[in-house]
């Protein structure tokens, strides 16, 4: 298969799993509609940047550590699903709680973009055996690098246009009405999967 055709293979193979509703599609488009579009984007970018370190150790078969040493990917499952928890928790005890902002939404949106992507159990699937299978590690290494440019495009494109949706003043306004009870659901959802990563082997 030629490189070109390769490339176009991995970019069908990552666009429905990019699009299809998330934990990082609900964490931005909750962040977005808060009343922040810069925090949003900063969510969106973190999703990026995890996004791309993810492809990267599948493409690279930097896995492999993760592989030899079980317990490092048991403490960082447990503690990416504590903090998945934690930010759910957060969510529910300020639903009705003035402001548009949601917690943590200015000092560390960036790092609440990285820890989702990397805790999702989407991407995750996604990464360790689609991407495996669409980019055979017999590839060239050029290849390989530029199918994960490719996906941190793809990723930012898509992640910033929700951010930049889900900001517009219509949304933010319909957002201020219905604040108490999105805040419980996305936390509700967000515990869950908190809960769900941590005690899953």
């Amino acid at each position: 298969m030629s490189p070109v055709a390769t490339l176009g293979t991995v970019l069908l193979a990552y666009l429905p799993a990019a699009v299809s509703p998330g934990p990082n599609f609900v964490l931005i488009a909750h962040t977005a509609a808060a009343g922040s579009r810069r925090a949003a984007v900063a969510v969106a970018l973190g999703v990026v940047a995890a996004g791309g370190l993810l492809a990267a150790v599948a493409v690279f078969g930097l896995g492999s550590l993760l592989a030899r040493e079980p317990w490092l990917a048991t403490a960082l499952r447990v503690v990416c699903g504590g903090y998945l928890a934690w930010l759910g928790l957060r969510l529910w005890l300020t639903a009705r709680t003035p402001g548009t902002a949601p917690p943590e939404a200015r000092g560390n949106a960036f790092r609440r973009g990285v820890l989702s992507n990397l805790t999702n159990p989407k991407a995750a699937a996604f990464f360790g055996s689609v991407l495996t299978a669409a980019l055979p590690p017999t590839e060239p290494t050029a290849v390989k690098a530029a199918a994960v440019a490719l996906i941190v495009a793809a990723s930012a494109g898509w992640h910033l246009s929700v951010a930049l949706l889900f900001s517009s003043p219509a949304t933010q306004r319909w957002y201020a009405h219905a604040k108490p009870a999105l805040s419980r659901v996305v936390g509700t959802v967000l515990v869950a999967l908190g809960i769900t990563l941590a005690v899953t082997p």
